[in-house]
């Protein structure tokens, strides 16, 4: 079975920035100030949005991000 690449998503517009580790429906969410996660069934974490998100400060971190998915996939 091939391993779906995470894929991380920017809409300008609404300033939402979607991390999708996994495909498929989330069955439950955590919510914390402007970070929502996304479980699926098996627990696993199925998606990150990070809400009200500047393009600009992730420029300035971008490097804490990078430490995120490297922890996030040691999760899987």
């Amino acid at each position: 079975m091939k391993k779906q690449q995470a894929k991380i998503i920017y809409d300008k517009e609404s300033q939402v920035l979607s991390w999708q580790l996994q495909a498929g429906k989330s069955v439950d969410s955590d919510i914390d100030d402007n970070v929502v996660i996304d479980y699926g069934k098996n627990g696993k974490i199925m998606r990150i949005n990070f809400y009200n998100f500047s393009l600009e400060n992730f420029k300035k971190h971008k490097a804490n991000f990078k430490q995120l998915h490297n922890l996030a996939l040691q999760v899987r």
